[in-house]
């Protein structure tokens, strides 16, 4: 016998209509998770696209520096702005360091430094990329024990009803079924979209994760190689001491 799902709600008694209540504010939570998580995403990415097409045009790492804060608003942005500053880093430190005999082992360290503040950065960056999934997943695992636990509340008073009353007549065991049937449907209802949007939402953060660690090694990349352009590339003579080739 199909009911209208008000009808069942109100055929249900107080542990399942309680049980609907909790459903409906995860259900209210899922979405609100996913309409923001999608759309906070969708927005990166496509920032963070915009930004590495304009990287990739750039003739030195320092050019990032130049950029305006809108522009430097994407995460990606913001690993390479870090790289900058450690490109200018590593140089001033060059600078200020007279006394070095071994350039090899200096860069080696100043390297080392840089890219683990690289690191640092990068993880704080996506450290906020899954935000919320914990929380999706949470919900796609109790919607369906608390809907099957309405079940099972309306079935025992189907039969505590038959038991007391002596019948089994649809009157009888309308209420206990509406109840099983209810929160059942609604216990499905919430944990199929929390459980498919948290896989969703979860491989779209990887990606964009995977894209900005293969980025971070792009910029450490390039930071080696502008160091050593401008240590030993072939450029016209400029004023250096034995001490100190970084002037």
């Amino acid at each position: 016998m199909e009911l209208p799902v008000m009808d069942m709600i109100m055929r249900s008694g107080l542990v399942a209509r309680g049980i609907i209540v909790v459903l409906v504010i995860f259900s209210l939570v899922t979405w609100a998770i996913i309409f923001n998580r999608v759309h906070a995403l969708g927005r990166l990415s496509s920032a963070n696209k915009q930004f590495r097409a304009r990287f990739a045009g750039m003739a030195k790492l320092k050019d990032i520096e130049n950029l305006s804060h809108k522009e430097l608003s994407s995460p990606m942005a913001q690993l390479g702005r870090s790289g900058a500053m450690e490109f200018r880093r590593i140089l001033q430190d060059a600078k200020s360091h007279t006394g070095v005999k071994d350039w090899s082992f200096f860069l080696q360290n100043q390297f080392s430094m840089a890219a683990d503040q690289l690191q640092s950065v990068y993880s704080t960056l996506v450290a906020s990329f899954d935000r919320g999934v914990f929380l999706l997943a949470m919900i796609s695992s109790i919607a369906p024990f608390l809907g099957l636990l309405g079940t099972v509340w309306g079935i025992m008073n189907s039969f505590f009803e038959i038991g007391q009353q002596g019948s089994a007549s649809l009157p009888v065991v309308a209420p206990g079924i509406a109840e099983a049937l209810i929160t059942t449907i609604v216990g499905l209802a919430v944990a199929i979209p929390s459980l498919f949007f948290y896989n969703y939402i979860n491989n779209r953060a990887e990606r964009i994760e995977d894209e900005m660690d293969e980025f971070r090694e792009q910029v450490t990349v390039r930071l080696k190689r502008e160091i050593f352009n401008l240590l030993y590339g072939q450029r016209p003579p400029v004023k250096t001491s034995p001490d100190n080739p970084i002037q």
